[in-house]
């Protein structure tokens, strides 16, 4: 009997762990309110897990934000796309815009990136850096 009890117990116990868990506040933040707040965005990195994305600063306190781009534009002729673990392979861009219908203006160019000039859209969570 206890078996077929278990499911039960083991949902009301993530439950419990989930609302205990939700109920701390977050130290993430978004970009977008990071930059309004006048936080500077440094050059494209590496942070401490290896991830490629910018630490956002302002004085004392620092976030890393971790880059959110699948593809990005290499001049006018050239394309590339990043794997998870952040390294660069070249794509064929004309493949590419065949198949797509042409120039996508949401695919940032990686000179832009690597300036620490990213589109709102570009980057995902920020979080405090150690």
């Amino acid at each position: 009997m206890a078996i077929g009890r278990l499911p039960y117990w083991m949902g009301a116990a993530s439950a419990a762990l989930f609302l205990l868990g939700s109920g701390f506040p977050s130290n993430a933040e978004s970009y977008s309110n990071l930059q309004s707040t006048g936080y500077k965005t440094s050059k494209l990195t590496r942070g401490a897990s290896g991830s490629l994305g910018w630490f956002v600063s302002s004085g004392e306190k620092k976030f890393f934000c971790k880059m959110h781009v699948g593809m990005a534009y290499v001049g006018s002729t050239k394309m590339i796309g990043f794997t998870s673990a952040g390294a660069q392979v070249p794509l064929n861009r004309k493949v590419y815009e065949s198949h797509a219908g042409g120039h996508d203006d949401a695919i940032p160019q990686l000179s832009d990136l690597k300036a620490g000039k990213p589109n709102t859209r570009d980057v995902g969570n920020c979080a405090p850096a150690k």
